[in-house]
């Protein structure tokens, strides 16, 4: 498993993970591809955004990221 940055070995994202890779895969056939991650405080989409980019950044890829701004529960 791999061990970025918290040194906890990532797990149980598979499945995200898996429509991750296709979603890049999907943009270097030359698709116009976006991806909305969103979910619950806690629930590790930074973790699984951390991992998933150094992937794609050793693959050679040059990504964008965009985060929201906190809107309190306007959110």
């Amino acid at each position: 498993m791999p061990r970025l940055g918290t040194g906890v070995p990532f797990t149980a994202r598979g499945s995200e993970s898996a429509q991750l890779r296709t979603a890049l895969q999907r943009a270097r056939g030359g698709a116009g591809v976006a991806v909305l991650l969103s979910g619950d405080a806690g629930v590790g989409k930074s973790r699984l955004l951390t991992e998933f980019l150094a992937e794609a950044e050793a693959g050679g890829t040059h990504v964008l990221l965009g985060r929201c701004v906190s809107v309190g529960e306007a959110g």
